[in-house]
């Protein structure tokens, strides 16, 4: 099996042995955006509560923790290595599109914001005047409050 073929496969693995500590999972990354030879798998996750410690301690018996807290864990299993990105409803789709876009699409995204007086994080769409969040809950919310026709993962 050839190594893009082993990273998928653990994919899907890990996430299926996480779901039942997460409200919400989903692989991002290269692999959302169906890139032919994955080298890594990133992850976006809501966990429920007390998850993230269940979750440290499963993917630990698989593999070698990193390093990670609270946002964000990483970990080498099987030689490839894991990245996960923890969030929370509001801020679901800033975080998906953070870590399954490619840089310079985030990049380009992120100057549309700044001419617009907007900042875009991982954490969502924010006015800079008064801070206050305009999108974030979904790519698609994002995209639309910039002015911007939605884009999919592979598009990007």
């Amino acid at each position: 099996m050839d190594r893009g073929a082993r990273v998928l496969a653990l994919a899907n693995k890990i996430v299926k042995q996480l779901k039942p500590f997460c409200s919400r999972i989903e692989i991002a990354g290269s692999i959302r955006r169906k890139k032919k030879n994955p080298h890594d798998i990133d992850i976006v996750l809501i966990a429920k509560e007390d998850g993230k410690d269940k979750i440290k301690r499963l993917l630990e018996k698989e593999g070698r923790f990193l390093q990670g807290g609270n946002k964000e864990m990483f970990f080498r299993i099987e030689g490839i290595d894991l990245d996960l990105f923890f969030t929370v409803p509001d801020e679901w789709g800033a975080t998906l599109m953070a870590y399954s876009g490619q840089k310079g699409s985030n990049i380009g995204l992120r100057l549309v914001a700044m001419r617009k007086g907007l900042k875009l994080t991982n954490h969502g769409l924010f006015r800079k005047s008064d801070g206050r969040r305009l999108a974030g809950k979904t790519e698609r919310g994002i995209y639309e409050s910039l002015g911007r026709p939605y884009k999919e993962p592979w598009e990007r």
